[in-house]
């Protein structure tokens, strides 16, 4: 059985995982329309599946939050009492909003472009609706720190499964060229992570760095992560993009394993995120 103090962790873990899928599908679309148009079947099955992710992991989480208010009394959990009371938190709410930019994004992403952007932006600002920024004295600098950080995870983690979908069955100019120009683009957006990443410590911890926190261990674990990361990433550019080019049948297949090990890389980050999550700043 799972410790009952690592179960909403790791549900967070999924809900991130879902979130970064559906929307991440969305901005690799219109980052890259002439990829995507090569692998329409793959980043439909990417949004699906995050949906169905998310239809999955929010009733469990709400079911998680009930049985904690109410001391794991079932019947007290979900009695005319308290029944609602998760939709009323700031997790019930931003839940709610998750899963309709969602299911906006199933049920009209394919026929209207208008529509499917508005909706992943509003699943990744949903969560802003929840955690550490609702109790801050800034606010609103935080949650635009906040937004821009996630927008740039859900735009880079979001595209490895089309990017290694697009390795499997699009023409080798055409995947050369996708992944140029994500690399070039991933630069941009690299920064961007990295720059609100580390503002976003220091508002939380007060600019007060203490090696002592708990909070700021687990962060300098994530970053840690993330310079895992950051050096797949430069091998990629620099050693398996050129190589896709002279030899694109090799180049496709070390890319691919390539991206596989990002992606395990990318589940430890969610997973040292939500960890930190779990903390308060000031622990």
């Amino acid at each position: 059985m799972i410790e009952h103090d690592l179960l909403p962790i790791l549900l967070r873990v999924l809900v991130y995982v879902a979130s970064i899928a559906v929307a991440g599908a969305v901005l690799f679309a219109f980052s890259f329309p002439r990829a995507a148009s090569e692998i329409q079947s793959a980043l439909r099955r990417q949004v699906v599946a995050g949906f169905c992710l998310l239809l999955l992991v929010e009733p469990v989480r709400y079911v998680v939050f009930q049985l904690a208010i109410s001391g794991g009394d079932w019947s007290l959990a979900f009695g005319p009492v308290l029944r609602w009371m998760g939709l009323q938190t700031p997790i019930g709410q931003a839940a709610a909003v998750r899963l309709i930019a969602a299911f906006v994004v199933v049920t009209f992403g394919r026929r209207s472009a208008v529509v499917a952007l508005p909706a992943a932006l509003v699943l990744i600002g949903s969560f802003l609706l929840e955690g550490h920024t609702l109790s801050s004295d800034v606010r609103i600098a935080l949650a635009a720190l906040l937004f821009i950080h996630l927008a740039a995870v859900h735009w880079w983690l979001g595209a490895l499964y089309p990017l290694m979908a697009l390795t499997r069955c699009a023409a080798p100019k055409i995947i050369s060229g996708a992944v140029e120009a994500f690399g070039v683009r991933a630069a941009w957006v690299v920064a961007a992570l990295l720059g609100t990443g580390v503002l976003l410590l220091l508002i939380t911890t007060g600019v007060q760095l203490n090696v002592d926190s708990g909070y700021q261990q687990r962060f300098l674990v994530k970053l840690l992560l993330v310079a895992v990361l950051l050096s797949i990433a430069a091998w990629n550019k620099l050693r398996l993009t050129p190589l896709l080019r002279r030899d694109p049948q090799s180049g496709a297949a070390r890319l691919r394993r390539s991206i596989r090990l990002e992606i395990a890389t990318a589940l430890s980050i969610l997973a040292a995120t939500a960890w930190i999550t779990s903390t308060a700043p000031d622990t």
